[in-house]
């Protein structure tokens, strides 16, 4: 599933994030949530956005997603 340009990261939903990180414990480091979206197929998007994110760490799904999302 393309999300093509970062415009279309704000209609993703906390369901379809899940779907990247099924085994993810939080709290975790940006690192962590790297690799387990990365071992789970994430777009690319969604990748770049966690990597560029001035956040070290998430406690929580929702957390990732506003991140995902730019709104924080």
């Amino acid at each position: 599933m393309g999300l093509g340009n970062l415009g279309d990261l704000g209609n993703l939903d906390l369901g379809q994030l899940q779907q990247y990180m099924p085994n993810m414990n939080f709290p975790a480091s940006k690192d962590e949530v790297i690799s387990e979206v990365q071992n789970n197929d994430a777009p690319q998007d969604v990748v770049d956005q966690i990597k560029n994110s001035s956040t070290d760490s998430f406690n929580n799904a929702d957390e990732v997603l506003q991140t995902v999302q730019g709104n924080r």
